[in-house]
């Protein structure tokens, strides 16, 4: 598998309303599918979770739309959101049937490396997915 390592880079708004979540995961992966990244489907799945859950916290806490950046930096897949919203977010522990709050639980567990800026008028959360090893990048990494 070949690793496509010219940088590419999708923005778009995201409107704060009801069916803002769904179609901006649908855009995220669009966007993925078009440049033919090399990243297997498990990697596909998590991230449409993944922006899910940073797309959804950017619309429930911030007054107004915020916006959407796919990144292919050449090594990984960088999505990043950025809304008005002045508080960064933190994981937190909830209780073993909650209904919500578990969401950057997930992003820190299946993202390659996630984290926030603070911006002059809000934030950007990010994560990042890498694409698996390739055969002669694990035997490289083996024999070092």
């Amino acid at each position: 598998m070949q690793i496509l390592r010219t940088p590419l880079v999708h923005n778009f708004p995201v409107a704060a309303e009801d069916q803002a979540v769904p179609k901006a995961r649908r855009l995220v992966l669009q966007v993925v599918r078009d440049w033919g990244l090399p990243l297997p489907d498990e990697t596909l799945d998590e991230t449409a979770l993944l922006s899910s859950e940073v797309i959804a916290n950017a619309v429930r806490h911030a007054a107004g739309p915020c916006d959407v950046t796919v990144r292919w930096t050449g090594l990984r897949l960088r999505v990043e959101v950025t809304d008005t919203a002045p508080r960064l977010p933190s994981p937190r522990t909830h209780a073993l049937y909650a209904e919500s709050g578990r969401g950057l639980m997930l992003v820190a567990s299946l993202a390659a490396a996630w984290g926030t800026t603070p911006t002059a008028t809000g934030k950007v959360v990010w994560f990042e997915m890498t694409p698996p090893a390739t055969p002669t990048a694990a035997l490289d990494e083996l024999a070092s």
